[in-house]
């Protein structure tokens, strides 16, 4: 009878001890689910500031764009709608081609490439057209990737 008795508390031990296993491995995964999950937000945030801050790059380089043309600066002019472009490529299009698809996102990178063209042919008025249309895309974009800009 001993023998039983020791077996029966053995086994409510091995059992509980078992159990309590189980309950600290559901709560460490719930633990690494939520540090996840921040984890995940932190990266959209950072995602979201980062697109944001090439929102503001990109109109604050068509303002100095602008003045370069106005100084007849158009080495410095092509320069700045080259970084701009590159931007453009990195941070926005991507973003832009997973939300609208490849056709919408193309129709709106390839006037950043007129652009580029207007920029190298020196031509003021072709330059001030295409900067109103992509300070309009980029408005447009960042209200389609739900930017704020200013």
């Amino acid at each position: 009878m001993n023998k039983k008795i020791v077996a029966a508390i053995g086994a409510v031990l091995v059992l509980g001890l078992a159990g309590c296993g189980n309950a600290e491995k559901k709560d460490t995964s719930n633990k690494t689910s939520m540090n996840n999950m921040k984890m995940d937000h932190n990266k959209m945030g950072e995602s979201h500031t980062a697109l944001t801050k090439a929102f503001q790059d990109e109109l604050n380089g068509f303002t100095k764009i602008e003045q370069d043309v106005k100084n007849k600066n158009f080495g410095d002019a092509t320069t700045i709608a080259d970084n701009l472009h590159n931007e453009f490529h990195a941070a926005i299009l991507p973003p832009l081609k997973d939300k609208k698809g490849t056709a919408y996102a193309e129709e709106i990178h390839g006037k950043y490439d007129e652009l580029q063209d207007a920029i190298k042919s020196k031509n003021p008025t072709k330059i001030a057209e295409l900067i109103k249309v992509n300070r309009d895309n980029l408005h447009t974009v960042a209200n389609i990737l739900g930017v704020s800009i200013k």
